[in-house]
This record gives C-alpha cells, structure tokens and sequence, in this order.
C-alpha cells in the first residue's frame, strides 16, 4: 500500500508538469487488486498478504505494461495439509503460487487445505452393569469439528448421533446377557476417524437367587431364628424381618449364612421375609411363613391301667388320645427304656415287679406333653396290700452310682441323658439342678441294673438353655448336680449325687 502512494504521488506530479508544459501523458496508469481467501486450516502469505488477518493487496501500473504478480505460500496448520490451489498457478512446489492483480477484481486466489487428523475420543465413565440400559459418558474434540459418533457393542454399530455427545444410554433390552465389549467412535467432516479403548461391560437382567436354609416351620422359641444363603456374585446388599403374616415392619440389615432373629412375642401365624438386590439393580424377596406356638398338645390315657394299679403277669396295653392345632409325633419307653416311635396304643409283656410307661407327645414347634404310669405285676394275680409291710430283714441300703455321658447344651435342650445305677432292685427320683435349671424324673428298676435315662427339660428350662447357647461363649460350661434318692423293695433309702458340666 505504501508503494502505491508513492507511485501515486509520483504520477500526480508528473501530471502537473506535463499539463504546465502544455503536453498529454504517454501512457494511463491502472489499478488493480488481488483478492486472497482460504478454505479450510491454514494461512495464506505473501508481499503486504497474511490471511488471516489481511486478505487483500492493491497495486497500479502503466497501461503498456503486465499487471503486476505476488508470489503466495500456503501455510498449513496444525492437523491440516495444503491441497490445491484455486485460481492461481503453482510455482516452486505445490504450496507456492504466482497470482496476478486484476483491474476490475475477480475471484479470490483460495488456498485449499485438507484435514488429515483425526479426532480424538474416550469413555470418560461408564455404567459396567445394565438391566435394560447401559450409561456412557464421553469426550472427544477435533481440529476441525465432530460429525458423527458411533457406539458400538461387540464392533457392532448400535447406535448413531451427530450431536450432544457428552451423554449417551445405550438401549440394551435386546441384547443378550453376559459380557459385552463397548468402544466409541468419532468422525470429522472429511471421514478421519478415531477410536476409543474397548471396555467390558455386563448385560444382567437376572435377579438373585435366594436359598432358605431348613427354615423352621413351627416353633415356640421366643426369638426364632433363620437363615439364608445367596450363590450370586455380584450381590449387593440384603435385609431381612420377621414379621406377623398381614403386617410389613421395616427391613433391617443381614447377611447371607449368617443367623437373623427377632422377638415373636405372640402365637400365630408370622413369616421370614428376605430381600436380595445384585450390583445391577435386580431384586427378589422371598418370604416364608411359619407358625409361633407355645402351647403344649393335649393327650390323656384312654384305657389302661391306672396309676398305681398292680395287675397280673403278663401281656398290658394302654391308649391314648392326643390332639394339637400341628402335626405331632409321639414316642413311648417302658422302665425308662429307649423311647420307640407310638401312634396311640402300645402293649408290653410285664414280668412281676415294677413298671413304668411313659408316652411323650412333641408338637411340631417343639412343646411336650408326658402320660405316665406306674404299675406292679404280681404272678398270682391276687391284688396285695396296697401298703404292705417291708420285709424287716433286710437292713442294707442300696448302693446307688450316677454316670453322666458326655453332651453339649443343644443335646441338653431336648433330653439330659443320666445313668443310674443300682445294686438290687430299687426305685425313687433323680433330680438334677443347675443355675435356673432343674430336671426331675422317676426311676424304676425292676432288678440290679442300669437305668439309661432321658430327662426332657419344660418348655421353660428350654427357653433358658436356648438364651444360653445364644450368648455363650465355646469356652462356657453350665455346672448340674444331679441327686438320686432311690428305695429297694425292704424300704431302705440309698442316696447318691454327682456334679459335672456340660460344654456349650
């Protein structure tokens, strides 16, 4: 532009002298401008041209000579590569042109740059777990700009967008469980592409499987207790609750095999109810129902000998009746025998002396209910002095001898095995005590022996025994006395105690 001035200038004054001498220039002077522009990323340079910021360049010259030239560089920039030139010949290699000014404008020389680079894209976070969808978050940027993104499941294209990228869920209703690789791809205007790393995703619409395990039915425990396991491995969380069947109690935090008890303070119907959710948000609750009852079944003899009663030698049966809102199972024991499976009726050969028969009917929640009778068999049949003499001759007490096998508190809780020993035939009471417990039986022996006893705690003994074995420790031990007063048939007494303890 400066050249031009001074040209300018120079002609001007030309013209004044020429006009002062009277005389007309030889030749007109004319002025031309050339035009730059660039398409795509990079620069343009040239004599008083840089485009970007001055895309334009003016020049005059005498009419009898060549409009003047500008000799131009394309300057690629970053990501970019020169192309072509429009407009305008080459010279010295492809980036490098001569343009020629025009008198009355025209099209701009355009330098043409192509994008060679690639745009840039990644999982900036990701959902690795889906039931019917899968969230992605993504950046991605470009020399240029971004014009399409494709998701892909598998290297398979599942899903097309050409705008806000940032966030995407990616329906996977239809795709099928399991792992799942996921990549991202993104392309410029001119097709460069770019990829992202391959993550692996996993398709679950599968809800947790939950196992009870051997859940009680019926009970009388007052705090009954369940458990439960749960083969998934990407478990999240579970909650529990005991509630009464009709009723919904907030759940309270538990773990699979782990117990999970809570206060049934009244009979009837309540259930076990277990919520399971996995990583992915799948969930299941199962509930089972069970029965709180502590009220023992009711059984009375129906025929047989009378307590007390003495009968002949021989064949002796006895009935009974028994009833209970749940199933029963009843078992019977003759002289303190081994307890046998009975539905009812039972019948035994008796030989002369004194007998006992005990029938114990158990609930399915665990309450009891004992018949017992004590009878003597005489051979002559004849009915004695109901309160006959001792035979005065005999002066010597019975030697008595108590053995305790070695149990734990859950055995003790259903039956305290004890055995007694005598050396003649005897008969009495045994009673066997500890810190708020206390077992008592009778024992009969109808010659020297051992009587194999089993001494079935009351529901209340059971209760306490029970709390025990909740709270203790392996290391606690409950300390019992057991105290057997026994009597041969002369009357005399014979005494005999033994303390030991039972493991929890």
């Amino acid at each position: 532009m400066k050249k031009f001035l001074i040209l300018a200038a120079a002609l001007l004054a030309f013209a004044l002298s020429a006009q002062t001498a009277g005389a007309e220039p030889e030749h007109e002077i004319l002025h031309g401008t050339l035009e730059v522009a660039v398409n795509g990323g990079g620069r343009i340079t040239g004599t008083d041209i840089d485009c970007g910021t001055d895309c334009s360049d003016t020049a005059s010259w005498p009419d009898n000579q060549a409009a003047p030239k500008n000799t131009l560089t394309a300057i690629p920039g970053t990501g970019w590569a020169f192309g072509s030139w429009t407009g305008c010949p080459t010279v010295t290699g492809p980036a490098k042109c001569s343009a020629t000014y025009t008198e009355f404008g025209g099209d701009p020389v355009t330098a043409n740059f192509i994008d060679v680079m690639a745009p840039t894209i990644f999982i900036a976070g990701y959902s690795s777990r889906g039931m019917t969808t899968i969230g992605v978050d993504l950046t991605t940027s470009d020399n240029d700009r971004v014009a399409k993104v494709e998701y892909l499941l598998d290297g398979q294209v599942v899903l097309t967008k050409t705008s806000d990228y940032r966030y995407t869920e990616l329906d996977v209703s239809s795709v099928a469980e399991g792992t799942h690789q996921l990549q991202v791809r993104s392309f410029d205007p001119t097709g460069n592409n770019g990829v992202s790393v391959a993550y692996g995703v996993r398709v679950d619409r599968t809800p947790p499987e939950i196992n009870l395990n051997s859940p009680a039915v019926a009970t009388n425990a007052a705090s009954p207790q369940f458990s439960f396991s749960v083969p998934a491995t990407d478990l999240d969380y579970t909650n529990c609750a005991i509630q009464k069947q009709g009723e919904t109690v907030e759940l309270d935090s538990c773990s699979p095999d782990q117990w999970f008890s809570r206060d049934t303070p009244t009979e009837g119907s309540w259930e076990f109810v277990v919520y399971a959710e996995d990583e992915t948000g799948n969930s299941t609750v199962v509930k089972h129902g069970f029965v709180v009852d502590r009220t023992a079944p009711e059984a009375a003899f129906t025929s047989g000998p009378a307590d007390g009663a003495v009968i002949e030698v021989g064949n002796v049966s006895y009935s009974w009746s028994a009833t209970d809102g749940l199933p029963v199972t009843q078992v019977c024991s003759w002289d303190n025998g081994e307890a046998t499976v009975c539905e009812g009726s039972a019948a035994r050969g008796l030989v002369a002396g004194t007998h006992t028969f005990k029938v114990v009917v158990t609930d399915q929640a665990g309450n009891e209910t004992v018949l017992t009778r004590l009878v003597t068999a005489k051979k002559d049949g004849s009915t004695p002095d109901p309160d006959p003499d001792p035979d005065t001759t005999d002066k010597t007490a019975p030697v008595i001898k108590l053995v305790a096998p070695k149990q734990k508190l859950r055995g003790v809780a259903k039956a305290l095995r004890l055995n007694v020993r005598c050396n003649e035939a005897c008969s009495g009471r045994v009673v066997v005590q500890g810190k708020g417990v206390k077992f008592a039986t009778r024992v009969v022996l109808a010659k020297a022996g051992v009587a194999k006893l089993k001494l079935r705690p009351t529901a209340k003994v059971r209760k306490r025994l029970r709390k025990a074995m909740a709270h203790s420790s392996r290391k606690t031990r409950l300390a019992l006395t057991a105290t057997a007063d026994l009597k041969d048939k002369a009357g005399n007494s014979g005494k005999a105690s033994l303390k030991f303890k039972v493991a929890s």
